[in-house]
């Protein structure tokens, strides 16, 4: 019976070291350049440097609310007004207008560093195209891969939002 005491005192020491180890690599690797926890690094899903399309806008303009599940994942929140159904989405914080059933009006609010230039179409799927309409807040290309129009605005050289209309 003693062995099994000593046995069993052997193994919780041994179990609480190796959490204790593992917890102190857990925090250090989280910590930012200060030593204090990163939160950023932790629980930001949009690295702001990448330039990587954040979904591609085949898979969203024109589809129905299931066709986005599969595209995006679940909707974080939706409200229906008597003629539309809003849906938000967590890819760049993301809001759909589903008009008629099918996702008519995107506003893409989150786009990182994004640079505010023609390459920006690129974040969400889109070919880098010459703005037909610009000045100094706003970008316009209207056809652009069959969507009516697609609408950018920045400021201090990053993009602030993207707003596409598909049909409507």
């Amino acid at each position: 019976m003693r062995r099994y005491a000593m046995l069993v005192a052997v193994l919780v020491v041994a179990l609480a070291a190796t959490v204790w180890a593992t917890r102190a690599r857990w925090s250090d690797a989280a910590a930012g350049p200060d030593g204090d926890f990163d939160y950023a690094s932790a629980f930001e899903s949009l690295d702001p440097k990448s330039t990587a399309p954040l979904f591609r806008m085949a898979d969203v303009a024109g589809k129905t609310e299931d066709e986005l599940r599969a595209a995006l994942g679940p909707p974080e929140s939706c409200e229906t007004t008597l003629y539309s159904r809003r849906c938000r989405y967590s890819p760049g914080n993301t809001e759909v207008v589903f008009i008629d059933g099918k996702a008519d009006w995107l506003t893409v609010n989150e786009l990182g560093e994004t640079p505010f230039d023609d390459a920006l179409l690129g974040r969400i799927g889109l070919p880098s195209s010459r703005a037909r309409n610009t000045d100094s807040g706003d970008k316009r290309w209207t056809g652009v891969s069959g969507l009516r129009e697609v609408t950018a605005h920045g400021s201090d050289g990053r993009v602030a939002y993207i707003r596409i209309k598909v049909k409507s």
